[in-house]
Order: C-alpha cells, then sequence, then structure tokens
C-alpha cells in the first residue's frame, strides 16, 4: 500500500471518528435543552393552576366583602377575579392541549367554575335590588353551602390536576438528570480517547513522513560535506496540539453548557435559591447522617403580608422582595446551609452539625436583625416582617415530612404570636 493511500485512509479515519463524535454530542445536547424545554412546561402548568385557584378565592372574596358591607369597592377584586380565572383557564386549556386526562379535568372544572360564578353573581344581583327580601334571598343562598361545595369540588380537582402534573415532573426531572449524567460521561471520555488517537496519528506520521524524510536531508547535508552518512537524527512536532486545543475548548463549551442547564434544574429561577426538587432526597440524608450531638436544623421562613404587598404594588415588586429575601437570608447562614424555596413566599433552610438547641436562637436572631434595614425598591420603602418556624431532628422527629409540618406548624404559632418573631417547635 502506497504512503499516499496510507495517509487518506489515516484521514478518513480521523474525519470519521471527529464528525461521529461532533454529532453524537450536538444530538445529545440538544435533547437535553428539549428535556429542560420540557420540564419549565410543566413547571408553567402548575403555577398556572395555582393562579387559578388563587384567583377565584380571590372572587369569593370580593363577593363575601360585598354582601356584609354592601361597600362597591369589593366588587374590584370580584370583577378582576373572575377577569384573571378565565384568562388562566384558557392558557392551562391551551398548554396542555396534548393531554386527553388533564383535558377531561378541565372540563369537568370549567362546569364548576361557571356553576360558582353563576352563585357568586346571583347573589351580587340580589344585593344589588337593595330591599330586604332581595338581601334575605341572599344570604339564603350562601347559608345552602352550595358555593362551598363548588368550591370543595374546585379545590379538589384542581389538587388532582397538580398531582398528576407534578408526577409527569418527578419523571421529567429523573429523565433529564440521566440525560445530563449520560452527556457528562461523554465528554469526560472525550479527551482520553482524543488523545489516543493523537499518540496513534503522531506514531504513524513521524514514523512514515518525517523519520525518512530527516534522515534523507540528513544524509544530503552528510553527502555535500564528504562525510560519512549517520542516519542517528533527532526531531519534534507541534501540529496535533492545535487539534487537541481546539477538541478541548469544544468540550469545555458543553460541559459549561451541561452545568448551566443543570443549575436552571435545580435553582428558582427567581431568587437563585435552591427549588424543590432536591428537598427531600438532601433531607433525608441529611436527617440519616444527624444525632443527639450532631443535629439538623429545619427553618421555615414566611414573609408577613407578601399577598397584600403583592396586591397593592403588584408581582414586579413583590419578585423583587422574593429576591432581596432570599440575598438577605443567603448572606446571614452559612456557606454550607441549604436555602430553598419552597413556594410561594415561603423558604426552607436546612442548618446541619448543631450540638445544642440554644445554638439555633443566635442564628434566627442575626437573621431577624438583617431584616430590620428597610427594603428600597423603585422608590418604595418596605419594612418586611418574617415568620420563622423550627423543628429538630432527631429531637422532634427523624421524618422528613413530619420534620416540614412542625416546623410549618411552628411558623404559624409565631405569625400568630404578637411577641415573637420565631418559634421552636415544643417551646412555648
Amino acid at each position: 500500500m502506497s504512503l499516499r493511500t496510507q495517509f487518506l485512509a489515516l484521514l478518513i479515519l480521523l474525519l470519521l471518528l471527529v464528525t461521529t463524535n461532533t454529532v453524537l454530542v450536538m444530538l445529545l445536547d440538544k435533547e437535553g435543552r428539549q428535556k429542560h424545554e420540557a420540564v419549565d412546561h410543566t413547571h408553567e402548568i402548575i403555577d398556572e393552576s395555582e393562579k387559578l385557584y388563587t384567583q377565584i378565592v380571590h372572587a369569593e372574596t370580593g363577593q363575601r366583602g360585598y354582601l356584609l358591607t354592601q361597600n362597591t369597592s369589593y366588587l374590584t377584586p370580584y370583577y378582576d377575579g373572575i377577569k384573571k380565572a378565565k384568562t388562566h383557564f384558557l392558557t392551562l386549556t391551551k398548554i396542555t392541549i396534548h393531554q386527553r386526562e388533564q383535558q377531561e379535568k378541565l372540563s369537568q372544572l370549567d362546569v364548576l367554575i361557571n356553576k360558582k360564578f353563576d352563585e357568586l353573581d346571583l347573589t351580587i344581583n340580589l344585593v344589588m335590588q337593595n330591599s330586604p327580601s332581595a338581601i334575605q334571598a341572599a344570604i339564603e343562598v350562601v347559608q345552602s353551602n352550595e358555593g362551598k361545595e363548588y368550591m370543595e369540588q374546585i379545590r379538589k380537582l384542581i389538587s388532582e390536576f397538580q398531582n398528576i402534573q407534578r408526577e409527569k415532573l418527578d419523571i421529567e426531572m429523573s429523565d433529564f438528570q440521566q440525560h445530563s449524567l449520560l452527556l457528562t460521561y461523554l465528554i469526560s471520555i472525550q479527551i482520553p480517547l482524543l488523545i489516543l488517537l493523537c499518540v496513534f496519528s503522531a506514531v504513524f506520521i513521524n514514523k512514515k513522513l518525517f523519520i525518512p524524510l530527516k534522515q534523507l536531508l540528513h544524509i544530503t547535508e552528510q553527502l555535500e560535506k564528504g562525510d560519512k552518512p549517520n542516519v542517528s537524527i533527532v526531531y519534534r512536532h507541534d501540529e496535533i496540539g492545535n487539534l487537541l486545543k481546539r477538541f478541548q475548548r469544544m468540550s469545555n463549551i458543553i460541559h459549561k453548557r451541561t452545568k448551566r442547564l443543570n443549575f436552571q434544574a435545580k435553582h428558582d429561577h427567581l431568587t437563585g435559591a435552591l427549588n424543590r426538587s432536591d428537598l427531600e432526597p438532601h433531607l433525608r440524608q441529611a436527617i440519616n447522617t444527624c444525632s443527639v450531638d450532631n443535629k439538623l436544623a429545619l427553618i421555615f421562613i414566611d414573609i408577613n403580608k407578601f399577598k397584600q404587598l403583592n396586591d397593592n404594588y403588584g408581582h414586579s415588586i413583590g419578585d423583587k422582595v422574593l429576591i432581596e429575601t432570599a440575598k438577605r437570608i443567603s448572606s446571614t447562614f452559612r456557606a454550607d446551609d441549604a436555602i430553598y424555596r419552597y413556594g410561594g413566599d415561603e423558604f426552607i433552610i436546612i442548618v446541619e452539625n448543631i450540638s445544642k438547641i440554644e445554638y439555633i436562637e443566635p442564628m434566627l436572631n442575626h437573621l431577624l436583625k438583617s431584616f430590620e434595614v428597610c427594603f428600597e425598591i423603585e422608590q418604595h420603602t418596605f419594612d418586611i416582617d418574617l415568620s420563622i418556624g423550627v423543628a429538630l431532628s432527631p429531637d422532634h422527629s427523624d421524618d422528613w415530612k413530619t420534620l416540614i409540618n412542625l416546623a410549618d406548624k411552628a411558623m404559624y404559632n409565631a405569625k400568630l404570636s404578637h411577641n415573637a418573631s420565631y418559634c421552636i417547635h415544643g417551646q412555648a
């Protein structure tokens, strides 16, 4: 086989390997983006369902306020709630168009919502007649509990709807994480494989081309000088290094992109805090490793009057309050303490390696002190208060769900208390 044929065969082999590897990485990266988009889509469906229920509650609240006071200002949240509820329902219908089971539930939900809104509209129209008999009729409609039954059915149906989406989200998250591991593994074997190819190519080219060429040049120089030819030569090569650097650069780009996708999948897009996807496994592991002398503290935080702030100043201001809250919480706790956005205006902090319960209170006081400084947002000044509940493992429970519930209850006790901003479970 001629030297030209051998070099051509080597070149074709290298091109095939590099092309196949590059195409494979690109396809996997594209698939990873699609899986991440699926996760975002499911999150959007859950968020829209929560917003739908919230607006129905707002409409009912406005109706109750109007019936009790006959103050027309309560009709504003009533009509606004109905309008936004219809908007969120249409959005839900659109983004679940390919999910038959969810479409069926939405059809049932549509019937219940219309009945609920008809009941609300009936009572308001009766009160607007401003006659004792009409007002009494409106009261009888409310006391019949028909609207309450509709609301309970709506809540139950939305809960079932969300449970289906959360199961789907768990599957999508698991699929995305497995895909990310596969992509990471592929990247990890690319560099060693490329090095082997470079070594083989260098040996082959050196043996087939450079050594004979240098030998010929050396012999020519010896002959020109009239000396006896000496075939011993010294050689060097640098061409392969450029290819390695380029491939390494490509691998770094893929690695950074994978790292960014993993971050987005595990963190709340608004605050940058961890989202709930890893809360359960993290909490299970932390509970398994804690002991009487090495406790785990679960701190449940809720922003007081956040809903009122959102209603009065808008979601844009509310989002910025959440972002600043997450920053202050993060700056207060240790770097290895895990901060999760649990939902809405609620945060959970997992603090490990605590030897005594008494060490918790200085942490909480330090956190509360950081919130003594008012929030300055878009020329508005806000005094943000927190309600904090704490539960410890193994002192209070060694079950992760129970631990969250205990901390949640302690937080509500703190919210109801007029003397304290935090409450540790089991303490008065």
